[in-house]
């Protein structure tokens, strides 16, 4: 949705406070909050202020771990060095920037209003201020061959970062990138698993370590907000659009607050106490939520967790016996993690195990 001319910050400021105190009179448990993440949009475009704003709120109501890592999104063209110095000061240790790409016409493809030198500037310059940085990259992009992406790869692992996103190109329905595909207008995107395979192999002869099957990290940097997904562990969304999951007397609560940017801000300030879409998971839900998320990383499942009901619907102790007969996984004391040939059956696994056999 694209930003107004005017936007009384104000107004966003007191929502969200808000919204943190029903998080923290409602869900918070006490525990430390080992990560913040500004994500979403473009919230770099957020004056400096509004984030030292919210951080501090944060601050004195919850408890913060004292690593904490606190990550802010970004594009090449709306940051620059002055705005980095500010936010650093506020407490953003933590910068992700969206390259996507380093070949122009691609990003205008991709309807990206920066040029690759601009991103290339973008990231030395910043990597001045911040030591975490990560980038975001999209590959098989519609004629794109494989040398160029592994030439285009090669280049952003010399940049000066610490980790990187690295995802294949959704085509969506009714997009205009979707409509130039049908018409001829682009080619379609080649084969994903070559792509892939190719990914891992030059990520990790540039020593970035793949620790989710979208992400890689050099020297262990890996991005604590992810992981609280992965491992499936409590996290609060605050805005538009934005889902939480939260646990309550051993129950997880699936959170999802109003998606329209107009209709969010009436409903946050002006209810008094404004109710959540709140629902909660069945078993079966946490079940196969826990299996999507964890296999995804290197730190899989824990099976100690899953009750001896859901392994008997599921029949999973035999599944994961198969599953490893077939190398596809391996069992690190009761974490379940899946090898290199089962995360390119990743899907196919997932629907497996969680096909039930009652």
């Amino acid at each position: 949705m694209p930003c107004p001319k005017f936007v009384d910050y104000s107004k966003w400021l007191v929502a969200y406070i808000k919204i943190l105190q029903k998080y923290n009179e409602h869900y918070y448990n006490g525990g430390f909050i080992t990560s913040i993440y500004f994500g979403g949009g473009t919230p770099s475009l957020l004056p400096s202020g509004f984030i030292a704003s919210i951080l501090e709120k944060i601050s004195t109501t919850f408890k913060l771990a004292p690593n904490i890592e606190i990550t802010i999104e970004a594009n090449p063209k709306t940051i620059n060095k002055i705005k980095a110095i500010e936010l650093k000061k506020s407490g953003v240790n933590r910068l992700s920037i969206g390259v996507q790409s380093i070949v122009d016409d691609d990003l205008k493809m991709l309807g990206r209003i920066h040029l690759a030198k601009e991103a290339r500037e973008c990231v030395f310059e910043m990597s001045e201020i911040f030591d975490n940085l990560s980038i975001d990259m999209i590959y098989n992009r519609p004629g794109q061959n494989l040398l160029n992406w592994e030439k285009e790869l090669q280049e952003v692992l010399e940049y000066p970062i610490k980790h990187i996103s690295l995802y294949e190109l959704i085509v969506e329905t009714n997009t205009k990138l979707k409509a130039m595909i049908d018409s001829g207008a682009l080619p379609s995107p080649s084969s994903s698993a070559t792509f892939f395979e190719k990914t891992i192999e030059i990520a990790k002869g540039h020593g970035f370590e793949m620790y989710e099957v979208s992400n890689f990290a050099k020297d262990k940097h890996y991005g604590r907000h992810n992981i609280s997904y992965w491992k499936y562990e409590d996290y609060y969304g605050i805005g538009a659009g934005a889902h939480s999951r939260c646990t309550l007397a051993n129950h997880k609560i699936a959170i999802a607050q109003i998606t329209d940017n107009k209709e969010w801000l009436r409903w946050a300030m002006e209810t008094e106490n404004p109710a959540f879409n709140e629902e909660i998971l069945t078993e079966d839900d946490e079940f196969k939520e826990r299996l999507i998320m964890g296999l995804r990383c290197k730190f899989g499942i824990n099976i100690d967790v899953i009750s001896e009901h859901m392994k008997t619907k599921y029949g999973l102790k035999n599944k994961l016996k198969k599953l490893q007969a077939n190398s596809y996984i391996i069992n690190k004391g009761s974490d379940v993690v899946l090898t290199d040939d089962g995360i390119m059956k990743l899907n196919l696994i997932i629907r497996y195990l969680t096909e039930e056999c009652l």
